[in-house]
């Protein structure tokens, strides 16, 4: 009696480099459980790709050329809710990894592992599991111990000088087009700042930011 056929793991890559993508689909095609159904170098891209193929993993660099990783995952999962998203990047920063996590992010790979910790990792967020490179073990149990408990001041810091500006003259009642006069910033950039900082402070609304930002004891700017 023949046993039932395994079934195939579809994951999407995205990565800004064809040379990355060629090496990762080397790194899998061994592995008869997962199939590499797609493949984007942009955040654009990668999110029509996740709408048009619907695959069972997203594999996203933090890097792309249009839109950083975190708002591509953010985009993302707003097009398609539930999808696992597991981030594989070059970088080691901790707070690169809390607003992964933050974005919605099932897992945080470093690129350096070989093909078959990624083959367990990607097994692993497609059934549900959260997965941390074995590195950034410290940095996971730090995660684990502070969430929810960083003060207002603490999420504040996250934020650039720039972001923090925008912050202020948001807690000051300044709508978009005023924040960018000020600043000297278009409408249109001023917007792709909100959604940055919303990222990081893992919020939703400009009323969120504007207590958070008084809360810390910060001056609204007017």
């Amino acid at each position: 009696m023949s046993s039932a056929p395994v079934k195939s793991i579809r994951v999407l890559l995205i990565d800004d480099s064809p040379i990355i993508r060629l090496g990762l689909r080397s790194a899998l095609e061994d592995c008869a459980d997962i199939t590499i159904i797609g493949e984007a170098g942009t955040a654009a891209a990668g999110v029509e790709a996740a709408v048009k193929f619907k695959p069972d993993v997203v594999m996203l660099d933090l890097h792309l050329p249009d839109k950083s990783g975190l708002l591509a995952c953010r985009d993302l999962l707003k097009m398609r809710p539930g999808t696992p998203v597991l981030i594989l990047t070059s970088s080691s920063s901790e707070r690169h990894m809390h607003e992964a996590i933050a974005a919605g992010a099932k897992g945080y790979l470093l690129k350096e592992n070989d093909g078959a910790s990624l083959a367990t990792a990607l097994r692993a967020v497609a059934r549900g599991d959260s997965v941390f490179d074995p590195s950034m073990a410290a940095q996971v149990l730090n995660l684990v111990k502070n969430r929810g408990q960083r003060t207002p001041a603490e999420k504040l810091s996250q934020l650039s000088p720039q972001e923090r500006r925008v912050v202020a003259l948001l807690a000051g009642g300044l709508m978009n087009k005023e924040i960018g006069d000020q600043l000297g910033l278009t409408e249109k950039t001023v917007k792709n700042y909100l959604a940055t900082i919303f990222s990081k402070l893992n919020i939703s609304r400009r009323t969120q930011a504007a207590a958070l930002y008084v809360e810390a004891g910060q001056t609204p700017a007017d």
